[in-house]
C-alpha cells in the first residue's frame, strides 16, 4: 500500500512538473509573438514618466469636490464647512492611499530597465483605474452613507492593489530576468509581495464595516492604513535597493 502511494506520487509530481513546463513554454511563445509584433523590450523611462503623469492627475482631480460657496456668513458658513467633512475625509484617505499605490510604482519601476508588451498592458490596465479614481471618490464623498458607493470605492482600490501587486510579482521571476537591472533577491520579491498583499488585505478587510455601517467606513480606513503602513516600515518592508538608485 505504501509502495502504490508512493508510486502514485511520484507520478502526481512529475504531472506538476510536465504541466509547469508547459505553461512556461507557453509563455515563452506568447512573448516571442508579442516580441515579433510589437518589437522587443524598450526603455522603461518613457513608461514611468506616463504613469507619474496619470498619477497627478488622479490626485489633483480629486481636489474638485472640495468647495464652500462664497458670500456665507454666520451658520451657514458653518454649516457649509461641516457638509465639506465627508468630502475632505474622502480626499485624505484617497491621497494616502494613491500616495502609497504612487511610491509602490516607483519601487517596482526602480528594478525594471526595459518593458515588454506584457508589462506595458498590465502596467497600462492599472493606469486605467487610477484615473478613474476621481469617479468612486467623489461617489463616497457625496453618498458616503450608502453601501453601495462604499463597495464600488473599495472594489476599486482592490482591484488596483491586486494588479499592481501582479506586476511585481510576474516581473520579478528568474525568466523575465532580462527586464531588470539586476537580479531581484528571492527574500525581497516575496518580502515586498507581503507588503503589497498585506495593504491588500487591511484595505479590504473594512468593507463589511461598509457595508453594515457605511458611514464609519472612511474613519476605520483613515485609522488603520497608516498604522499598517507604519507596521510594514518597522518589520517587513525590503531594505534593498538595486545598484545605481
Amino acid at each position: 500500500m505504501t509502495e502504490r502511494l508512493a508510486r502514485w506520487w511520484h507520478q502526481l509530481d512529475r504531472w506538476r512538473q510536465q504541466q509547469r513546463a508547459r505553461r512556461q513554454e507557453q509563455r515563452q511563445r506568447q512573448r516571442e509573438l508579442n516580441r515579433r509584433l510589437w518589437g522587443g523590450p524598450v526603455e522603461a523611462d518613457r513608461v514611468l514618466a506616463f504613469s507619474d503623469a496619470i498619477f497627478a492627475i488622479a490626485i489633483t482631480l480629486l481636489t474638485l469636490n472640495l468647495e464652500v460657496p462664497a458670500g456665507l456668513h454666520g451658520a451657514d458658513f458653518a454649516r457649509a464647512l461641516h457638509q465639506v467633512l465627508p468630502a475632505l475625509g474622502a480626499y485624505v484617505l484617497s491621497f494616502v492611499i494613491l500616495g502609497q499605490l504612487w511610491l509602490a510604482h516607483h519601487r517596482i519601476f526602480g528594478v525594471i530597465a526595459r518593458v515588454d508588451y506584457t508589462l506595458l498592458v498590465h502596467n497600462l490596465l492599472f493606469l486605467g483605474l487610477i484615473a478613474i479614481m476621481p469617479f468612486p471618490v467623489r461617489l463616497l464623498s457625496d453618498y458616503h452613507e450608502r453601501p453601495l458607493a462604499v463597495a464600488i470605492y473599495a472594489v476599486a482600490f482592490i482591484v488596483a492593489m491586486q494588479l499592481q501587486r501582479r506586476i511585481w510579482l510576474d516581473v520579478t521571476r528568474p525568466e523575465h530576468r532580462d527586464l531588470l537591472r539586476e537580479p531581484v533577491p528571492d527574500e525581497v520579491r516575496t518580502g515586498f509581495g507581503r507588503v503589497l498583499l498585506g495593504m491588500l488585505v487591511v484595505f479590504g478587510a473594512a468593507v463589511p464595516v461598509g457595508m453594515f455601517a457605511p458611514k464609519y467606513a472612511t474613519l476605520v480606513w483613515i485609522v488603520i492604513i497608516p498604522l499598517r503602513l507604519g507596521v510594514a516600515r518597522l518589520t517587513n518592508w525590503p531594505s534593498w535597493r538595486p545598484t545605481g538608485t
